[in-house]
Order: structure tokens, then sequence, then C-alpha cells
């Protein structure tokens, strides 16, 4: 059963509504979703004059159209009333920005009805100017022909006009450009047809009075609304107040052209510090001040200055239009920079909360983690202890083995997890660096006895005493000898130092075994990462990374150096006395990754 309701074509929606049991399919609803979202989460970029206009209710569009339209009858007649160009042409249209308006407000098919109307307003204004009717309807057509273009090269057919971004701009500018060409062509042909005039002349006065208009009066209706910060207000005002005094001086009596620049360094400050919306408003300004005093005939574009008698007009309407697209488009830039510059912001403040969570997670599953894997561990060291068959053994040595490296896994990333939230920051104690080494070096022989390697131990001149952490110190030590025992062959030798310096005191541990890859070397302390070279061993790329943490809390530096080929070189850096009185810690690096272990 189908049930056909016929709705006004002129709001642009759709021809008709379809409903069927159970699925209802109309276009009043996706308009309706792209208000909400103009609305939404959209505001912040496209707040704009005739965004809400395109976005209110029908009949407030409607009656914002008809307001434009009357606007753009009384300037029309405003500017036929003024001491019109040896041409025959208005110096001025205004009234073309108020019908560029018009149709950037008007949707879908109302565009068409709207520039049919744009028509009948024109030749209204030109026939109330005194001028005859085919003029008048040649004038009409070409100012319905240039808010059609405008509208079509700026407005998408559903999503409202805007100027935010460069991309905006430029599509704006070449909007003004081509409706102004297409106006010129329209109009020169009009007067030279009906009136005899000359065609150039005609179209060089119609294309700057129209695109001069455009350019200075529609991006006021355009840029997004913004509230200025309160610590700029006041120097918003000294840059207002400066702007109208050089306005003053540059567009007086007498003055020459290169003065007329100093416009542009208050214009730039606008841009810079208070955003396009401010810029479109003082180019405003600064446009209308000039052409009013060029049309009263003083200063530098007056014809009594430039000694070009007609042309005055076109001349600072040029000038005022390549300012305009100038500071346009550095204030679009500089709007658009901040914005993406403020997303990312977001994104890393995002990111910062999601690597939280993510320490908070790994930290609550390893307390979880950890009891069962005690009661495990006991259980499996309970059974070493009885009398088993040899399969029973090997079985449980098995389960002892992996829960120890799952039992220190665990250790692994609840210190890690610490390390990122600043907890846990160590014991500051006097210890005996060389004696610490000593004990570490004894405790790994045993490692290195059954993997066939060499590990010594090299003492320089002393003393070795340092206010640091013990537990600290040895757990670096630790994983530092273990990983290089683990990554050298048999019959290979790793080297334990320890020497001072004028700043502290330097621990290196060396080894002739596999190396590092060169381009591995970056990211051998992130964690879970594991280089090339250690893929065929078992590791969860985490000893590295807790080794540098560590480091940084005890204000040291770790540096480590291979060639991918006759092993690697490590050396930490370590103050006499560490900042761990004081309570500074370190963060670890970002959670990607890290190296061999």
């Amino acid at each position: 059963m189908r049930d056909i309701r016929r709705v006004p074509w002129f709001g642009g929606l759709s021809s008709a509504r379809v409903t069927r049991t159970g699925h209802t399919t109309h276009y009043v609803d996706n308009i309706q979703s792209r208000r909400g979202r103009l609305h939404g989460e959209g505001t912040t970029r496209v707040n704009n004059l005739v965004v809400s206009l395109w976005a209110a209710p029908r009949r407030w569009r409607y009656a914002a159209i008809l307001m434009l339209l009357l606007v753009a009858y009384g300037l029309g007649r405003a500017s036929l009333a003024a001491p019109p160009s040896p041409t025959g042409v208005a110096q001025w249209w205004p009234a073309a920005a108020a019908a560029v308006l018009a149709m950037c407000v008007a949707r879908g098919r109302e565009r068409a009805v709207v520039a049919i109307l744009v028509a009948v307003v024109t030749v209204a204004a030109n026939l109330g100017g005194g001028r005859p009717l085919p003029v008048a309807l040649g004038f009409g057509l070409a100012n319905a022909l240039e808010a059609w273009v405008f509208s079509a090269i700026v407005a998408r057919r559903d999503e409202p006009a805007r100027l935010d971004t460069v991309r905006d701009v430029l599509r704006f500018t070449i909007a003004v450009l081509c409706g102004a060409v297409a106006i010129g062509l329209v109009a020169a042909s009009t007067v030279t047809l009906f009136e005899g005039a000359s065609f150039g002349p005609v179209l060089l006065t119609a294309i700057p009075s129209h695109a001069f208009a455009v350019f200075v009066l529609v991006p006021l209706a355009l840029v997004r609304r913004s509230q200025a910060r309160a610590e700029r207000r006041l120097e918003l005002l000294i840059q207002v107040g400066a702007m109208m005094l050089v306005l003053g001086v540059v567009y007086g009596p007498g003055r020459s052209l290169p003065i007329s620049f100093l416009i542009l360094p208050l214009l730039t400050w606008a841009a810079f510090r208070f955003g396009i919306r401010i810029v479109a408003w003082e180019v405003c300004g600064t446009a209308l001040v000039a052409s009013g005093l060029t049309s009263l005939g003083i200063g530098y574009f007056s014809a009594a200055q430039s000694g070009a008698t007609g042309t005055s007009g076109p001349y600072v309407q040029i000038f005022l239009v390549t300012f305009a697209s100038s500071m346009l488009l550095l204030a679009a830039e500089l709007a658009q920079r901040d914005d993406v510059l403020s997303r990312e912001r977001e994104v890393v403040q995002a990111l910062r909360e999601l690597n939280r969570q993510k320490d908070d997670f790994v930290s609550s599953v390893s307390h979880e983690l950890r009891t069962p894997i005690t009661s495990i561990l006991g259980f499996a060291e309970e059974l070493e202890d009885t009398t088993l068959d040899a399969d029973q053994a090997r079985f449980t040595r098995v389960i002892v083995r992996n829960s120890h490296r799952l039992a220190q896994l665990v250790e692994d990333l609840l210190d890690l997890s610490k390390m990122s939230t600043h907890t846990d920051t160590g014991q500051d104690e006097a210890v005996d660096l060389a004696a610490l080494v000593a004990e570490c070096v004894e405790e790994q022989a045993p490692q290195a006895h059954a993997a066939g390697v060499s590990l010594t131990a090299e003492f320089g001149a002393g003393p070795f005493d340092v206010r640091s952490s013990a537990s600290d110190l040895r757990r670096v030590l630790t994983n530092l000898v273990s990983n290089a025992v683990k990554f050298t062959p048999p019959h290979g030798q790793v080297w334990v130092g320890c020497t001072t310096d004028t700043d502290g005191m330097l621990l290196t541990v060396s080894d002739n075994g596999v190396g590092i890859p060169p381009q591995d070397i970056e990211r051998v302390f992130d964690r879970f990462f594991r280089s090339a070279s250690a893929e065929l061993l078992a590791g969860t790329g985490l000893g590295l990374p807790l080794t540098k943490g560590l480091v940084d809390r005890l204000g040291g530096t770790i540096d480590l150096q291979s060639d991918g080929h006759t092993g690697t070189h490590v050396t930490v850096a370590l103050p006499r006395v560490s900042p761990l009185r004081s309570g500074t810690t370190t963060e670890t690096d970002s959670p990607s990754t890290t190296t061999r272990m």
C-alpha cells in the first residue's frame, strides 16, 4: 500500500514523499540530519550568518531572502542616484553583494527562483533610476547571471557557503572573478547594443565595480563567528584605533601611492592575532573609507591626483580587491593552522589518556596474574622435591621453568607500569658500585658457564661510592649482563666494567655476540620490540625498556652501540648522587616496545 503526498518543490527537498508500511523514505529527514550536523558537531567550523540562515526553518529562510532582495533594490537605487561614470555604468554596485547572499541562503531548486527574483529586482531598480527598458532588462539578466555563477561555485548543493580555510578563500576568489566577468560581458554587450557605448571601457568598469562590492561585503556573512579572547581585547582596541588613525593618514589629501601600503602591516597584525573575522571587517572598513574618499576626489586614486579622469574608481577597486584577497588568504591559512594545532592537541590529550588507561589495565591484570602464578610455581616446586618418575620430573621442570618466566614477565610489566605512573621511586642509600658489579658477575657466572661464555669484570681507579638505589642498580646490571650472555655464542666473551669520570660513574657491558642491526638501534628501548637478531631466542622485549626506565629514574643516561656483526657495547652514565632523594622521577619512553631480552 502506497501513500504519495506532494510537497512544495520550492523548498528544495523533494517532489514527493513515499510512505510504505514499516518503511518511510523522504528527504526531510536528510535535510534535518544535515541541519543537525551544522548546529552540532560542525558548529565550530561553519557557524557563520549564511549557515545560520541556510539551516533555519523555511519561513525564516524565505524572510531572509526577501529582505536581501529588498536591500539589493535599495542599494541599486542608491548607486544609480550617485554620479555615473562616463561609460554609463554605476561606479559601484553593492546590490550585487545582497543578490549573491540571497542566492547563497537559498537551497536546491530555490536558487532558480531567487535568480529570477534578482533579475526582477535589478530591472525594477534600473527602471526607477531612469534607464530605458532594454538596458534595464539586460542589466537584470547580467546581475542574475553573476549571482548564479557565484553561488554555483561557492555554495555546494548540500552544503552552505563558508569562508574558513584557504581552499574556501580560493574558491570564493574564483567565484567573484567569474561572476564579475559574466556580468561585465553581458552589461557591456547591452550598453554597446542599445546605447552605442564602447564595449571595452564598459567591460573594464563593470568588472571591478561588481568584484569590489562582492569581495568587500560578502565575506562578512561567510566568516565564522568567534569569541574574542579576553586577554586580547585591549590589544584589539589598540589595533583598531591604530587602523583608524592610519586610514586617515594614508587616504587623506595629497598622499602618494607608496604610503597606501602602510595599512598592510596592521591587517597582517589582525590576521595573526585576531582571526579571519576581524580581518574581513577591517578589510571592509578600509575599502569603504578608501573608495568613499576617492569618490569625493580625495587621496592618491582620485582623478585630481592620478590624472586619469574617469578611471579613479576602477583603479582603487582593483587595488583594494588585491589587498582583500591577500589578507583573507593569510588569515585563512593562519586560522587553518590554528585549527590543526588545536585538533593535534586534542589528539595528543586523548592518546595520553589512552596510554594512562593502558598502564592501569596492564597493572591491574598483572596484579591479578601474580597470585595464581605464585601458586602454580609454589606447588610445582613442591612437586620437584618429591619422588617422581623420569617423565613426571621432566614435566615438572618444564612447569617450573615456564612459571618462573611468566612470573618474571608479570614483575617486569608491573615495574614498567610503576615507572609510567611515577610510583615506587626506589630507596636512596650509600652503594659501593664495585661490590655490586662483582656480586652481579658472580650471580650470572652459572648462566655464562652453561652457555660456554667467558664473563669477566674490570675496574678502573676508585672510589666507587654513590648515593642511589641499590635495588635499581642491581636490576640494571642483571638485565644488561644476562642480555649480553644470552646473545653471545659459545666461546664468546662478555666484559663488565666500572670506571669513574668527572661527572660520576660509568658502567659498561660489552660482548662479541651477534650484535644488533644498525637500523634497529633507534628502537631497541621501545617496549615489546625485538630486533631481527633476537627472533630465534626466547624473550619478551621488556628487558632493555625496563633498564632504560630504571637508568632514567636514577638520573643517568644509557647508550647502546653495535654494528650488527661484532657484538654490542652498552654504557650507563650515573651521577654520584641520584635524584631519588628529591623525589624527582623521569617518565619512561612511550609504550610502543623494546629489544632483545
